[in-house]
């Protein structure tokens, strides 16, 4: 059974929220457990002290979190972070931290621009993707049936991202890509289409 003394250690590396949740389920502790509590929470400073800068960090997390949804807003519709700094400021956060989540947040949103873009190796990539995703996919679709003499409707999701693994491979793009999306699509009906021809060629052979 552990001691006021082991509680005591133990509590001590808690974070805020985590002592804060202790607190409010109290009743559900060992007195043991209650007595250190109060101890590390007195060495705190006390509850009141706890609630109050968990109340300073939420406000500072919403701020982030505002900041944050205007710098991915302003980044899709166009706008440069140069300007979106000039625009943005903040009566909790110093500018310094203001410039670094925007600087943070427009590069996921450069990523995600830069990943929606067709290009002519995007193009090349999907083609010659769909290409190879076909004759793995149409193969692997047409064993299935050869050697088992049925259809297992839950490998056609097994078989769609095989698909789509391999586009992905070839393109360097993902899902949010419309080229790799058609050419995922495209390659996945070619596929069950060549698994089929190649069962009507072969036959089973369980």
């Amino acid at each position: 059974m552990l001691t006021i003394k082991d509680f005591i250690s133990k509590y001590e590396n808690y974070t805020d929220e985590e002592l804060y949740n202790v607190y409010k389920n109290m009743d559900g502790y060992s007195n043991e457990a209650q007595q250190a509590l109060g101890v590390v929470l007195e060495n705190k400073g006390g509850i009141e002290s706890i609630i109050t800068k968990l109340k300073e960090k939420q406000i500072v997390n919403n701020e982030i979190t505002r900041i944050a949804k205007e710098t991915t807003e302003l980044g899709r519709g166009g706008i440069d972070s140069s300007f979106i700094k000039t625009t943005t400021s903040s009566a909790i956060l110093s500018q310094e931290q203001v410039n670094a989540i925007i600087d943070s947040k427009y590069a996921e949103v450069e990523l995600e621009l830069e990943d929606k873009k067709i290009k002519p190796n995007t193009i090349l990539g999907s083609i010659l993707g769909c290409g190879v995703a076909t004759l793995v996919g149409g193969t692997l679709w047409g064993l299935q049936m050869i050697y088992s003499n049925a259809i297992f409707y839950m490998l056609l999701i097994g078989l769609a991202l095989l698909c789509y693994g391999i586009i992905k491979l070839f393109t360097k793009k993902s899902k949010n890509n419309n080229a790799v999306l058609i050419a995922t699509f495209v390659a996945f009906i070619l596929s069950i289409l060549l698994g089929d021809f190649l069962y009507q060629l072969i036959g089973y052979r369980g």
